[in-house]
């Protein structure tokens, strides 16, 4: 309720979702694995199925769409009519603003929505919420793919009843060379609106709780720049306030970037922690640091070491990079007499020579000598790590093959 309002205003129960992109292609795996890319290509449905889900088994009165529905140039008569069943199966009231993705296109209205579905036009609307007393539905869709408007300060609520608008837009985000909808945090205060359900950023965020202003992110991951859960939110609203905006996961594949420390740890150790983290059936981008023996294993094989992973944690393991060092006590192996204490004084001395004499040892390599324009910007450091790093995949190879 809005502040100097009275009486007990709205309850009422309501999903938000934003960004669904069905018939997303996953182009790039398509071409590589066609098997996963169509088990990706469905997890974005079936996503979306178990929102549907969620918000029958949670009886919500209302559902907001904010923007993003379909994937632009994939969208087909089978996606739209997918979409349509799934609303009619809701059987509630649906509102839907139009995102950059969501074509207008000459033969929509043949697979026309169920009559429980209202799609905001590229002017502001404002509607009741069938059902629900003291509640509003206001909303603005996209009128082109690029949209230049403030949408948000072109919507506001109605004094004594609790107002959702729902918009895509980029709050705070916009840059000279992507700004779809711009606005500011700013722009959404003092108008009058309880809860702004927002679309177009795929990372979940609650950016305000006075009032209410959340991207719930998209319902399926489709690379590891979407990492984590994906889903929706239930939201609450008592009294004519909300008490609660929970975030439900629906996705089928959780994509995960993970780095794990192996120092002083055996395979089982860091095994045991990966289950903990990584969910079966995702797609994981692994990273391992730090010292210890299990340096020499990684490296030895890295491929088997990736079927492995794959099979004990029961996920698709997509890429591993290893920055690890063996267990080599470098600083009480440098005045050895063996072949790493030489190895070692090698690459100290190396490093004291300064970047001009690194460079032109990696000059010297043909295979190196086409790139130098990018190993000439690094500073310092960045050469001295390159030293070391060598020195640890040698010292690794030789404490490996012992």
């Amino acid at each position: 309720m809005k502040d100097g309002d009275t009486g007990m205003g709205a309850n009422f129960r309501f999903v938000h979702c934003a960004d669904l992109h069905l018939g997303s292609r996953f182009r790039g795996v398509s071409e590589t694995d066609p098997a996963s890319a169509e088990r990706m290509r469905d997890s974005v449905f079936e996503s979306f199925s178990r929102i549907v889900d969620r918000a029958l088994e949670s009886k919500a009165d209302a559902m907001f769409i904010a923007g993003d529905a379909f994937d632009e140039g994939t969208i087909t008569p089978k996606t739209r009519m997918f979409l349509a069943e799934e609303l009619g199966r809701l059987g509630i009231p649906v509102f839907m603003a139009k995102g950059n993705h969501d074509p207008w296109t000459s033969w929509e209205s043949s697979i026309p929505f169920p009559e429980n579905v209202h799609v905001f036009g590229s002017e502001p609307e404002k509607l009741e919420i069938p059902g629900v007393e003291g509640a509003e539905a206001v909303g603005v869709s996209f009128a082109n793919w690029h949209e230049e408007r403030n949408l948000p300060s072109m919507l506001s609520g109605t004094p004594g009843k609790f107002s959702v608008a729902c918009v895509h837009c980029d709050v705070d985000r916009a840059t000279p060379d992507y700004d779809y909808a711009p606005c500011s945090l700013s722009d959404l205060k003092g108008r009058g609106i309880d809860y702004w359900a927002i679309g177009h950023i795929h990372k979940r965020s609650v950016l305000c709780t006075d009032p209410w202003v959340v991207y719930p992110g998209n319902i399926q991951g489709r690379s590891f720049k979407e990492c984590g859960e994906k889903g929706a939110y239930l939201v609450d609203v008592k009294d004519g306030r909300v008490s609660e905006a929970k975030f439900f996961p629906t996705q089928g594949i959780v994509w995960y970037d993970e780095v794990f420390d192996v120092t002083g740890r055996t395979f089982y150790e860091v095994l045991d922690e990966m289950k903990r983290f990584i969910m079966p059936g995702s797609i994981a981008r692994l990273t391992f640091v730090g010292s210890g023996e299990m340096d020499g294993m990684l490296r030895r094989d890295l491929r088997s070491v990736s079927n492995m992973l794959g099979s004990q944690l029961k996920a698709t393991v997509s890429e591993i990079d290893v920055q690890t060092t063996p267990a080599v006590d470098i600083d009480a192996r440098r005045s050895g007499n063996d072949m790493a204490g030489t190895l070692i004084r090698a690459a100290d001395s190396i490093k004291a020579s300064g970047r001009e004499k690194i460079l032109g040892i990696i000059a010297s390599n043909p295979l190196m000598k086409e790139h130098m324009s990018l190993f000439g910007c690094m500073d310092d450091e960045k050469l001295c790590e390159l030293v070391d790093e060598s020195l640890g995949d040698i010292l690794s190879r030789m404490e490996g093959a012992r």
